[in-house]
């Protein structure tokens, strides 16, 4: 109960909107999380928030349950998580639902930002496109809409380019069977082709920096949990 109590203080808002996201971000992920070395004016929190569970009509939330700890004035960003079992038919009233689970957890949480994970299969990019109309249309006006993606998405896939976000984070990490794949092409053409692609990159922080040109907005996944010497690093080594 003490514990629920202070991770929901400790993640009340500002307005919605109230400021510009900074150029660096480390995702918090549902582990316990002591971040009170960042430095707001540098580094954002993209935390996740909620892991959302579809299987045959069910649409079960995973609620973040550890402790996180940030300095006052932190951006936030809450990220929603979306995994799908195989087998499943997304319809409509999985779609309704989520977007209501999501805004509700919104108003719960006031993030400054949302960011939306789901590695949708091709089959399901339809159901992904109208989940984000309509979870853009039920959120608070102003409200920065961030996504996730696939790094092959931004390659010769061109089905990002009329979803309604802020911002696409191509996923530069943890690529399976993509690996080497994406990792030539990026040293073949010196970046994404994907016109969404260029503002915003995700990293990890054991595996090589890929190719990119610098300038835009990185997120970092740790697969430990953060220390001020990993922070320094990235400091010192974003492009």
């Amino acid at each position: 109960m003490l514990r629920a109590l202070a991770l929901g203080l400790l993640l009340m808002a500002l307005p919605a909107g109230a400021a510009e996201p900074p150029r660096v971000f480390l995702w918090a992920w549902e582990r316990p999380e002591q971040l009170d070395f960042i430095d707001p004016t540098r580094e954002g929190v993209a935390f996740h928030a909620v892991t959302f569970q579809l299987s045959g009509e069910a649409v079960v939330p995973y609620r973040r349950r550890q402790p996180l700890v940030m300095p006052a004035g932190t951006y936030r960003m809450a990220v929603m998580r979306i995994e799908v079992a195989r087998g499943t038919t997304l319809g409509e009233a999985q779609r309704a639902r989520l977007v209501r689970l999501i805004t509700e957890q919104v108003r719960r949480q006031s993030p400054d930002a949302v960011q939306v994970d789901f590695d949708a299969r091709a089959s399901e990019r339809p159901f992904y496109r109208a989940l984000l109309q309509e979870l853009r249309a039920a959120l608070p006006e102003g409200m920065r809409l961030s996504m996730t993606a696939l790094a092959s998405w931004c390659l010769d896939d061109g089905w990002l380019s009329e979803l309604p976000v802020d911002e696409v984070v191509p996923m530069v990490f943890r690529m399976g069977a993509d690996t080497k794949r994406v990792r030539a092409e990026l040293g073949r053409r010196g970046d994404f082709t994907g016109a969404r692609c260029h503002d915003s990159v995700g990293f990890v922080t054991d595996e090589p920096l890929p190719s990119l040109p610098g300038g835009r907005r990185t997120y970092w996944f740790n697969p430990r949990s953060w220390s001020a010497q990993e922070l320094q690093h990235i400091r010192e080594q974003s492009p």
